[in-house]
């Protein structure tokens, strides 16, 4: 599948992100969402694990406020992680690019590599990827630190929230349809 970018703000963000993920996720998927909640800038995996724990979905989340994944312990996660033979990994991160792009959401398939970004070298994880576009390389990372707002992460962390719920309602309604489909061709 192409990968898809779009801003946070367009109104049929979630649903594209959804559209996307319909073809990808199942009841055996995982969705590891990475980052700390002691830094804003690096706040979005944590914060929509958050977002989607009060959801009630039925794959397993890794990563929430309350139970970070990030550098310190991510190599235990994904021991576990792939111990669990999951259909999908779908990964969240934030990630810098350049100013033009902040507030772009991309989705596509591959794995992400966490702290990249800023020189640090962490294990891979994820069939899928959700990398969100927090601020920009360009500036200082303390910078980064001072003027990131929090208001931009949650606002984007809902709309991939919101895309992952629709892409399970997706998933769903395309089974429902080959279950009936299948039903009366056998009759």
């Amino acid at each position: 599948m192409n990968p898809i970018e779009v801003h946070y703000k367009n109104s049929f963000a979630a649903i594209k992100i959804g559209h996307y993920l319909g073809e990808q996720i199942n009841n055996n998927s995982a969705i590891v969402c990475i980052g700390t909640d002691k830094c804003i800038v690096d706040s979005l995996g944590p914060l929509t694990g958050t977002l989607l724990s009060k959801k009630n979905i039925s794959a397993d989340i890794y990563g929430t406020l309350d139970k970070p994944v990030h550098a310190v312990n991510i190599n235990d996660y994904v021991k576990t992680i792939r111990k669990k033979r999951y259909d999908k990994i779908i990964a969240i991160d934030a990630c810098l690019s350049n100013k033009k792009n902040q507030g772009v959401i991309e989705v596509k398939e591959g794995s992400i590599t966490p702290g990249k970004g800023i020189g640090k070298i962490l294990p891979e994880i994820g069939d899928v990827s959700i990398i969100g576009v927090v601020d920009s390389s360009d500036r200082d990372f303390h910078d980064l630190v001072q003027d990131t707002r929090l208001s931009l992460i949650y606002e984007m962390a809902e709309i991939i929230c919101e895309g992952i719920i629709t892409g399970f309602n997706i998933r769903m309604m395309t089974e429902e349809g080959f279950r009936q489909q299948a039903s009366i061709s056998s009759i």
